[in-house]
């Protein structure tokens, strides 16, 4: 890998988590009902996504329809679920805690993949899952007494559906599984389509429904498809993390929702658990490559 392309993979990575990071400000800012916001973001999604898939990766997408059908239907049920539940929790939560929680997926998913899948769990993620679960402890511990317990529920299953998708991505490496993220969005379009009829978002909100599906999911998810090309898996995940730090900084300079001393010491728990096992685990990953060239 070159200095060039890393820093390639580097910026688009966070370009990615960039516009992810938009979400729960303009969520937050919308009158339109939670499920007008889903169908429209949900759609508004599946289309840019699939114009670029349709454009740039036409043949890799035929050639999974053809031969992972199965387990694409399963990923994109489970990312369906994802971003109905996500859109639902910041709607209970505070975004600070929503991102938080939902960030810890990985580390969910490492267990997963040891019980499913027989993959080998490290030491420095066992840890790392430990320290994550103090930290969303000390963070639903805290909603309780501001926000209740429905956010940081639907935020443990949001993490949950994230978390089940990437362990069954890992069931066909061979394939690309882009096309789940249109399958998920059009699921979840269909499911909350009776319930955001007949639209009754202001007219004026329009372009933020857009925003959302075109640029804050649509975009980052092409810009961090893009990016991990360029990068390992553990260091996309770090810069990744972008979004968790932006996400409640934005909501904060805009609308003074500022998180509690619990709440921030429970996402600096969080967050450090994750940023040491992502490092320790890329090195983990780049020992064996050096020991090959050698």
């Amino acid at each position: 890998m070159t200095r060039p392309s890393y820093m390639l993979g580097v910026a688009l990575v966070a370009g990615g988590a960039l516009c992810w990071s938009f979400g729960g400000l303009v969520v937050r800012s919308l009158q339109a009902n939670t499920w007008e916001v889903v169908f429209w973001r949900s759609l508004f999604m599946a289309i840019v996504v699939g114009l670029y898939l349709a454009v740039w990766r036409r043949r890799a997408t035929v050639y999974g329809l053809r031969h992972a059908l199965g387990p694409m239907l399963l990923s994109g049920l489970c990312l369906s679920g994802s971003f109905i539940v996500f859109i639902l929790a910041l709607r209970e939560a505070t975004v600070a805690n929503v991102l938080v929680v939902t960030a810890s997926a990985p580390l969910m998913a490492a267990l997963l993949a040891r019980v499913v899948l027989r993959e080998p769990v490290r030491w420095n993620t066992w840890l790392a899952m430990m320290a994550a679960l103090a930290g969303v402890g000390l963070m639903v511990n805290d909603s309780l007494s501001t926000h209740g317990m429905a956010g940081s529920v639907l935020a443990v299953i949001c993490a949950a559906c994230f978390a089940t998708n990437m362990v069954v991505l890992r069931t066909r490496p061979d394939v690309d599984m882009m096309p789940t993220v249109v399958l998920g969005g059009l699921i979840s379009a269909a499911i909350t389509l009776p319930l955001a009829w007949p639209f009754p978002a202001p007219l004026h909100e329009v372009p933020w429904l857009a925003f959302l599906g075109i640029v804050q999911l649509g975009l980052g998810l092409v810009l961090f498809t893009l990016g991990i090309r360029y990068l390992p898996a553990a260091q996309a995940s770090l810069v990744a993390l972008l979004e968790t730090v932006l996400g409640p900084l934005w909501v904060w300079l805009a609308l003074g929702e500022a998180p509690s001393a619990v709440g921030l010491l429970g996402g600096a728990v969080v967050l450090g658990a994750l940023a040491a096992n992502t490092l320790l685990e890329g090195r983990a990953a780049i020992a064996p490559a050096h020991a090959r060239r050698a």
